[in-house]
């Protein structure tokens, strides 16, 4: 016969307990233990899942804008370069005929869950990234992330050229996006929105008028200096953002994509510089004075 001996009490840790989910237990009450919580309050859904959700919005949202800009690239930052005098016009009037009246609404739409997405991803990576370094800040990396994420495209300039790669606490392709944000809104506004307004329609002869304008506010604040920022920040943007979705790692390729993305670049600046030259004395009445006058009314200026 086994006789029972009397043992010190030891405490159990709960999270040694097996899980159970037996018929007395509350409705909800087993799962809501398992969420993850924000703010202290649990939501059934966790972090990763909503980067998966988000990263997918944001490839999703860009469909509109990879198939309309491979056309305007062509039309407004090579063709200039080439012939900036009437062959501009000719091709931008072939594009409006080829693309549907919806376009700039598919592309507002597109642009606007895109840039949505991408704040709220952030916020949720950054969050994430937070935690994950309160429970591995004794970790040590012994080799440097070469993503896009760290270094961008190539690691700088001294990554391009020497190998010797930077490391960006913000991705150089999240900062071009928010630089690109307003240019692209003031872009819209005196191309489409306020045009549309006033019943009117600019193509590249209002361009030239704009570039080769006596006021100098119009002509640098107005038409310049903000074509330049757009032209460097959506080629970079754009082209840096199809190289990732793509799936592009390898550094070799990764600097092809980059030589590409500066001298697309280069070209759209030498276009500018072209349309700023061409002559714009025989082009009637500026539609610029119009659009200006009224954003003007729109900001109460007087």
């Amino acid at each position: 016969m086994i006789k029972l001996h009397e043992v010190p009490p030891e405490p159990i840790e709960p999270t040694s307990l097996p899980h159970y989910d037996g018929p007395n237990t509350p409705k909800g009450e087993s799962n809501s233990n398992r969420w993850k919580k924000i703010f202290g309050i649990p939501y059934p859904v966790s972090r990763r899942s909503c980067e998966r959700f988000l990263w997918n919005c944001q490839k999703i949202s860009v469909l509109p804008m990879a198939l309309y800009f491979p056309l305007h690239a062509a039309n407004t930052l090579i063709t200039p370069a080439i012939s900036p005098d009437s062959a501009p016009d000719d091709v931008l009037m072939m594009v409006r005929e080829i693309l549907p009246s919806i376009t700039t609404k598919l592309l507002v739409a597109g642009i606007t869950l895109h840039i949505s997405a991408g704040v709220l991803f952030r916020i949720v990576k950054n969050w994430n990234s937070i935690s994950r370094k309160k429970s591995n800040h004794f970790k040590i990396s012994e080799k440097q992330d070469l993503s896009q994420d760290a270094i961008g495209l190539t690691g700088g300039v001294s990554g391009y050229l020497f190998g010797l790669y930077k490391t960006f606490r913000i991705p150089p392709q999240v900062i071009s996006g928010y630089i690109l944000v307003p240019v692209l809104i003031y872009h819209f506004l005196i191309m489409k929105w306020v045009p549309n307004s006033i019943s009117t329609e600019v193509d590249f002869a209002s361009i030239k008028q704009l570039l080769s304008s006596k006021n100098i506010w119009w002509k640098w604040l107005g038409g310049f200096v903000p074509l330049v920022i757009l032209i460097e920040s959506s080629v970079y943007h754009i082209g840096s953002g199809f190289c990732r979705y793509l799936g592009v790692k390898r550094m070799t390729a990764r600097k092809k994509w980059s030589t590409t993305i500066n001298l697309l670049a280069l070209v759209g600046l030498v276009s500018l510089v072209r349309l700023m030259r061409a002559d714009s004395t025989k082009l009637g009445p500026n539609q610029f004075q119009g659009i200006f006058k009224k954003i003007e009314t729109l900001l109460h200026i007087r």
